[in-house]
């Protein structure tokens, strides 16, 4: 492959997913600016951010049996068993998403109490059409990760939150008494709309890819179990806050306010997000993950680049907050200031631990993954009960900064012994990468106009 089709490549992968990756966001952000403006209370905002959390935790039980297990083995296949691979992946996230919904549908009662949030309960029983909704959206989407159809993964994106964000705005004109059911019963339309799109880029592999093989779905699902229990050590490690607010301090007040800091902390994510989609498959293949020097490469230089885009918004974004909150939402919101800079530093440590998992993941080493995200999530639970009890939503702030330090000496410790990768590398990428990304679209726009 010469090296101007090589730039091309990556660079044509991180455009759309990029894109799709912002578009989740960007879509997101003026869907918050018209709830908590207009639309929601702040107690409101506090129990829709805790569905959030809830349809995120939902989709990582999917996506740590299943996906990782069918992006790896297909890209590490020859093409002969592709069908039965994606076949298997199928059945195995309907039987997983089944059974998923009647464990919530038992549950909904128990959280919604727990949570303090009595209108979650319904929140939750309308979300099991999306559960549903959500089987072929998932594969489908899954699907083109594996494909690196970027592009696909991009308009279905488009459409979801569009839809998302044209239905919200129509709640702006018509008051509705009950506006937190509205809006699932919106998140399930546009979950629709997005497989809909999603099939139109899918359906050229679906063909003769509904084979069962007993033999396939128990290997991805023996792959996958020990990236389900790392998805749900992650979760407890990166939500344990926003579930124990309200359980401690007996309100969704303050899971408004954290909900805007961490909103505008998930766009400083998103090059972490980008460069680990186009890593990962990159990673699972034969010839890469048995390399250490190439690994060590990769991580390094994903790392760098997302570190690069991230540290000019974090330090906008520590200087200027009220600017940055009035934009989303309003002078009550200014509570969030003090836990919003404190947990600024949680970006750059999570470009290294978002990264550390996929690398682990796609070479191999779940167990390790595993191990260390475990070790984190019960550690986070202890921080969070001592800190939220005495310091309330700083104490959230305290102990999520503290897990992320341990976090990320853990993980760079363990990186260091079986690949030699150096964190240290990934600064001096960060700080190169201006020069090289110009030298990347320079040969782009070379390739482009000798095609």
């Amino acid at each position: 492959m010469s090296k101007g089709t090589k730039y091309n490549t990556w660079v044509h992968a991180g455009f759309y997913s990029g894109m799709q990756k912002l578009s989740v966001p960007l879509s997101s952000i003026f869907i918050t600016m018209i709830l908590t403006k207009d639309v929601l209370t702040e107690t409101e905002v506090g129990i829709w951010g805790l569905l959030m959390v809830t349809t995120s935790i939902l989709e990582l039980i999917r996506q740590g049996l299943v996906k990782n297990a069918m992006v790896k083995f297909i890209n590490a296949d020859d093409g002969k068993e592709e069908k039965k691979i994606i076949a298997a992946g199928f059945y195995l996230n309907t039987i997983i998403t089944i059974i998923v919904a009647i464990i919530l549908f038992i549950i909904t009662p128990w959280v919604a109490k727990v949570q303090h949030a009595d209108p979650l309960k319904q929140m939750l029983y309308l979300l099991q059409i999306g559960l549903l909704i959500n089987i072929p959206f998932s594969h489908f989407e899954w699907l083109m990760y594996a494909k690196q159809a970027f592009k696909g993964l991009y308009w279905t994106y488009v459409v979801r939150q569009a839809v998302t964000l044209l239905l919200v705005a129509c709640m702006l004109f018509i008051p509705f008494k009950e506006p937190l059911y509205v809006l699932v019963i919106i998140y399930n339309i546009a979950m629709l709309a997005g497989t809909i799109m999603a099939y139109k880029f899918v359906k050229q592999y679906l063909v003769n890819a509904f084979s069962y093989s007993k033999q396939w779905m128990l290997q991805l699902f023996h792959f996958g179990k020990y990236v389900f229990a790392s998805g749900i050590s992650t979760l407890v490690f990166r939500n344990a806050d926003q579930l124990l607010l309200p359980n401690i301090l007996k309100t969704t007040l303050f899971n408004a306010y954290q909900g805007i800091a961490l909103r505008i902390i998930s766009l400083s994510d998103l090059p972490s997000q980008t460069l680990g989609d186009i890593l990962f498959p990159r990673t699972s293949q034969t010839e890469n993950s048995s390399n250490a020097a190439t690994v060590k490469y990769y991580y390094e230089k994903t790392v760098g680049a997302s570190l690069c885009i991230i540290f000019p918004v974090l330090i906008f974004v520590f200087l200027f907050p009220k600017l940055i909150i009035l934009i989303l939402a309003k002078e009550s919101y200014f509570a969030a200031i003090p836990y919003l800079r404190v947990v600024l530093f949680t970006a750059v440590t999570l470009s290294f631990l978002k990264q550390f998992g996929t690398i682990m993941d796609s070479t191999g080493r779940q167990k390790h993954n595993l191990f260390a995200i475990t070790f984190l999530a019960i550690l986070q639970v202890i921080l969070c009960y001592f800190f939220i009890g005495k310091y309330g939503l700083m104490g959230a702030g305290y102990a999520l900064v503290i897990a992320h330090l341990a976090g990320f000496v853990l993980t760079q410790s363990m990186l260091y012994y079986y690949y030699k990768i150096n964190f240290i590398n990934a600064f001096k990428y960060a700080v190169k990468f201006y020069p090289e990304f110009y030298h990347i679209i320079t040969h782009k726009l070379s390739w482009t106009k000798n095609k």
